[in-house]
């Protein structure tokens, strides 16, 4: 997760899931599961939407600790598959300096997830391969710090309604492949940035990937590469009125371990972002730790 911060357009997407979930993504259990997630993000370039760099010497620098409980219930399903609810309750730091004369930091609470409807579906096949797969209906509300007057937010001010399909598949006993797609709509924002002199601002509807592949060296380490890409599909709009040229995208790959125990894992990403649009461009560093309740 990052923080709501500064970007080359006028309208910023809120934050998505870009890299925060990699290897063994969609296996998951009935029970209890409790994970500490953290990330840490810098850039030093902000692209405008022909990719390049905005003049001046801009940094932004974001801490996100996300600590997430989830149940899935043992004895509920849906289509063969098991039904669950999860909470994240994100805390952020964030360090913005758009330019020469601008700068503000901020540590605060940002915005409460939450899902009301997951399905896990376990113990499956695809063309004989062991598969997971999950869809979950994820929701922010706009509990987090916002101020229309700062660079640095913790919250976005909206609503937003992200749909996931995570999966993992099992090609060899020590090779995974996972995935997840995430689609977001965001609905307004009605105390925009206050340089905008709007009554409301609204993000496009955006798509976001996340690809990944890892080897078991071991029965407790794997190593791998992690990959993600985002695309905003529809064009932000401040009053109503779409704004032409204001669509985020990037891209960001890199390699991760994994280490795991009875029940407890480890994971470690770091990446590297390229061909960004409307929005900064930097590297990501991810640690998450699981384990049951």
């Amino acid at each position: 997760m990052m923080a709501s911060v500064a970007h080359a357009d006028a309208v910023s997407l809120a934050p998505m899931n870009l890299g925060n979930t990699s290897f063994l993504d969609g296996v998951a259990g009935p029970g209890f599961l409790f994970e500490m997630a953290s990330s840490y993000y810098r850039a030093t370039r902000i692209r405008d939407d022909a990719g390049n760099a905005v003049p001046g010497s801009p940094r932004i620098e974001t801490v996100a600790i996300v600590p997430h409980v989830a149940y899935i219930w043992p004895d509920i399903k849906l289509l063969g598959g098991n039904v669950g609810a999860e909470v994240l309750l994100p805390l952020v730091y964030a360090n913005v300096r758009p330019g020469p004369g601008t700068a503000d930091h901020n540590f605060a609470a940002g915005d409460i997830q939450f899902s009301p409807f997951i399905v896990q579906w376990s113990g499956q096949t695809l063309f004989g391969m062991p598969f997971f797969q999950r869809f979950n209906l994820l929701l922010s509300a706009p509990t987090g710090q916002y101020d229309p007057n700062r660079l640095a937010n913790a919250g976005s001010n909206l609503w937003t309604v992200t749909p996931h399909y995570a999966f993992t598949v099992m090609p060899t006993d020590k090779l995974e492949v996972s995935g997840r797609f995430n689609y977001q709509w965001s609905g307004k924002n009605t105390r925009p940035p206050a340089s905008l002199v709007a009554g409301s601002v609204q993000p496009g509807d955006a798509l976001s990937l996340n690809l990944s592949a890892s080897y078991a060296i071991s029965k407790r380490w794997r190593v791998g590469v992690a990959g993600y890409m985002l695309e905003q599909l529809g064009e932000d709009r401040i009053d109503g009125i779409r704004q032409a040229d204001s669509r985020e995208r990037v891209f960001g790959a890199g390699p991760g371990i994994l280490v795991q125990g009875d029940g407890w894992q480890v994971l470690l990403n770091a990446y590297k972002e390229w061909g960004a649009r409307n929005r900064p461009e930097g590297s990501k560093v991810v640690l998450r730790v699981l384990a049951p309740l």
